[in-house]
């Protein structure tokens, strides 16, 4: 097996969202479709690596949030069939809600950041269940369910790698610096936290993160991100102790973060792209959610 990143560059910034290209004995899969409006980035990665979209074995969606696969319809439209979880799968089929939600958060930017939208036709959406292992291409890719960032998460494992999607953070420019994945609205702290444990007994030697690229190091980069999770969750939970409202809990958490970050070395010049792949306002929007919904205990 050979595992090549795909940039699929955002908002005219490279290193934030990624696609992998796997190469089996029998032929190519793709994890992460990326948004629709990264479409020609993905295209031409893979033409760069002489792979005709149309001749991919498959295509694997971690979760269904638009920069994971905002292009699965693109890939339907092709004949290419998506694999996703049995929770994400209608969203696929048809995305009326993920785009209802995204104009609300994004506006009239919203087409621009994200791109057209198509639906998935239903014939070429492969829910696939918790264990359940595929043969594809040559190879065996099983299915880990990983709640935590969102309800509807798989995992991908291949032998000893796994492509983790959200479910472990987000980590740009090989830096120390890891960045919560908590955006809303079904963040929870303990399913992120059992997640992360079921992904260190499988006792994996490369983690891929869709925000960016290969973990070396899976055993250290779980510990540390179940640190910053705990720590992140506390300190929202502080705020809203103290009673901060909405707008001040962003402003806190984004100073939160960007202390951690300097701890980490993490470059000032990056911190757009931070905010980019993975944005604190989200962030402290979704575990205060969370922790509204337990009364902040």
């Amino acid at each position: 097996m050979e595992v090549e990143v795909i940039d699929l560059p955002f908002q005219g910034r490279s290193g934030i969202i990624a696609a992998f290209l796997v190469r089996g004995p029998e032929g190519v899969i793709v994890i992460e479709t990326g948004p629709a409006a990264t479409i020609p980035a993905l295209q031409a990665g893979l033409a760069a690596r002489g792979i005709e979209a149309s001749a991919v074995a498959g295509v694997f969606v971690t979760h269904v949030h638009l920069d994971h696969a905002g292009a699965s319809g693109w890939w339907g439209g092709l004949g290419v069939k998506v694999h996703v979880h049995p929770r994400g799968a209608r969203h696929l089929i048809d995305p009326t809600m993920l785009i209802e939600g995204a104009r609300e958060v994004y506006g009239d930017k919203c087409d621009e950041l994200w791109g057209v939208i198509e639906p998935t036709p239903e014939d070429l959406v492969r829910s696939v269940a918790d264990g359940e292992i595929l043969q594809i291409a040559g190879l065996e890719v099983e299915a880990l369910e990983t709640p935590g960032h969102a309800f509807h998460q798989h995992a991908f494992l291949i032998g000893k790698t796994a492509f983790v999607g959200d479910a472990c953070g987000a980590r740009l420019g090989g830096n120390a610096y890891l960045s919560v994945t908590s955006a809303p609205p079904q963040f929870s702290l303990e399913h992120t936290l059992a997640s992360l444990d079921r992904l260190g007994a499988r006792q994996m030697e490369r983690l891929y993160l869709t925000h960016f690229g290969v973990i070396d190091a899976p055993s250290a980069h779980l510990e540390l991100y179940r640190d910053a999770v705990v720590a992140a969750a506390e300190f929202i939970r502080q705020r809203l102790l103290e009673g901060f409202d909405e707008v001040s809990l962003r402003v806190a958490y984004e100073a939160f973060q960007l202390e951690r970050a300097f701890q980490a070395g993490f470059p000032p010049a990056l911190w757009p792209r931070i905010q980019a792949a993975n944005g604190t306002d989200m962030g402290a929007d979704g575990i205060r959610l969370y922790w509204e919904k337990h009364q902040h205990v």
